[in-house]
């Protein structure tokens, strides 16, 4: 599985750079951005290269993913810590109730068989 994921790192860094070098003029072109809020205010930024952008959402995006996916990991340790307390406690339960003696109080079918047998 590691070899999969390495030739996979290695095909999408070539294709990165590939990338990058073939739209070299379009990446540096400088882009502003502008937010209009009606009735309010408008909202310059300064002129970005349009390759500095997409990496900018690129990081958003991988750290907006890696925050999901923690959330998610402690999520999932917290449901494994609780069915793993309850597995002791149910397991707990059922040592006790295997080390109980066994009673001579009989089922209740049993019982009006004995009383039967004793009125003939």
């Amino acid at each position: 599985m590691r070899f999969i994921k390495v030739l996979f790192l290695l095909f999408l860094f070539v294709f990165s750079i590939l990338f990058f070098s073939q739209n070299n003029d379009v990446l540096l072109q400088a882009l502003q951005l502008k937010l209009e809020i009606p009735y309010a205010m408008t909202l310059h930024s300064i002129p970005l290269p349009f390759g500095v952008l997409i990496l900018a959402a690129f990081v958003a995006g991988s750290l907006l993913t890696m925050i999901y996916f923690a959330v998610d990991k402690v999520r999932g340790g917290a449901k494994l810590k609780e069915c793993k307390t309850r597995m002791a406690s149910l397991e707990q339960e059922l040592n006790s109730l295997r080390n109980m003696p066994i009673g001579e109080d009989q089922p209740y079918g049993a019982a009006e068989e004995k009383k039967e047998e004793e009125e003939q």
